[in-house]
């Protein structure tokens, strides 16, 4: 047998078991594309209910969101209330009373120096 021969005989045997090898990988390729397949239709059947679902509990969070906002506005509006009632509390009995008892407490200064110079 001649070196030619040899050799020719060697590349077919490598092409055959590379051919053999190429065949495994593609069908190995296929059945994970095949199974791959099947999971995306599984989720792309479950996907809208999954959408659905997550945008009530969106709206749900957004109606909360809308009624703390409510809640803080009208703790800020009380708030405001209670600081115009104080102030107003303020400037017609606590600033009148304060003037009232300094001008007492002047004219009981004025008495006890008034009976002090009679005795």
């Amino acid at each position: 047998m001649s070196l030619y021969l040899i050799l020719q005989v060697a590349l077919t045997l490598g092409l055959l078991v590379l051919i053999g090898f190429l065949i495994h990988v593609l069908i190995q390729l296929r059945r994970t594309l095949t199974t791959l397949d099947g999971m995306l239709q599984n989720v792309d059947s479950e996907l809208p209910t999954i959408l659905l679902k997550l945008q009530s509990a969106l709206d749900g969070v957004n109606s909360e969101i809308d009624r703390v906002e409510e809640i803080v506005t009208s703790f800020q509006n009380v708030r405001t209330k209670v600081e115009n009632t104080t102030n107003l509390v303020q400037r017609a009995f606590v600033s009148p009373a304060a003037k009232a008892s300094g001008v007492l407490s002047g004219a009981k200064v004025i008495l006890a120096g008034l009976l002090r110079r009679r005795k």
